[in-house]
């Protein structure tokens, strides 16, 4: 996927401009996923313990969500569980914002992938952590909004 060529804001379509009016309210956290779901029900989290180099559980099982439409759409579209095991894709939170990188296949993939993003109660939802908020409890989407590559943020950077 060529990031140049994709729609200005002029050309964004009517789904995520949606979804960036709901964004702007703070009334809403976002949950981006390849498939339908539902109900959103908690998981267990895993993170890597550098001491041990085991996978720990990351707090007690939850629902997570952003206040950022744009990550729920990079997490809906840009899902290496499809793909090969070199497919690598990273996103995080720096001072201007949300930031996004993707291995090509990854990017190329998403042209062919239609992704839901769900949107959700922020009064559900704790305080946020990062870039994220969790619920421990079941959620049912308020809306659900499909998105495509046209939708992904301006911003991915290509990993080689």
């Amino acid at each position: 996927m060529n990031r140049e060529h994709l729609p200005s804001s002029e050309q964004m379509s009517e789904n995520k401009k949606h979804l960036l009016e709901l964004e702007q309210s703070g009334n809403f956290v976002f949950h981006g996923s390849p498939v339908m779901i539902e109900s959103l029900t908690p998981r267990q989290a895993y993170k890597s313990n550098k001491e041990t180099g085991m996978m720990d559980a990351d707090g007690n099982p939850a629902v997570f969500a952003t206040p950022f439409a744009e990550v729920a759409i990079f997490r809906s579209l840009i899902n290496g569980d499809y793909v090969a095991s070199e497919s690598t894709s990273r996103f995080g939170l720096n001072d201007v914002g949300p930031y996004f990188s993707a291995s090509q296949n990854l990017l190329d993939q998403a042209e062919e992938r239609i992704g839901h993003i769900y949107v959700l109660a922020k009064n559900k939802f704790g305080d946020l952590e990062g870039m994220q908020c969790r619920s421990e409890e079941e959620i049912i989407p308020i809306e659900v909004i499909d998105v495509t590559a046209q939708d992904l943020p301006k911003n991915i950077k290509t990993i080689e």
